[in-house]
């Protein structure tokens, strides 16, 4: 078996991107909007992909949830439009 190790060292890379993309934040409102439609109670105010951004932190650099918030909120020094969730709203979801 041949394998093409600079295609598979670009797969590795992309990799890294998605632990990385802010993507997420793009339907941030359009998100919450859908999950919240219908909803008895209290709303959501964090889109479920950001909790799974969150999670994949969480478990990629097995972060405690307190330094998963303050790796959050060092983010959101460098993307103004990212609203960090405190450590215990991050572990409830």
């Amino acid at each position: 078996m041949t394998i093409n190790w600079s295609e598979y060292n670009e797969e590795l890379v992309r990799r890294g991107e998605f632990y990385l993309s802010p993507d997420f934040l793009d339907s941030w409102d359009e998100e919450l909007e859908r999950m919240n439609e219908g909803k008895v109670g209290r709303p959501y105010e964090y889109p479920e992909s950001f909790i799974q951004f969150a999670a994949l932190w969480y478990e990629f650099f097995h972060l405690p949830y307190r330094q998963l918030e303050g790796a959050l909120r060092k983010l959101g020094e460098l993307l103004p439009e990212l609203k960090v969730a405190d450590y215990t709203r991050l572990y409830r979801r």
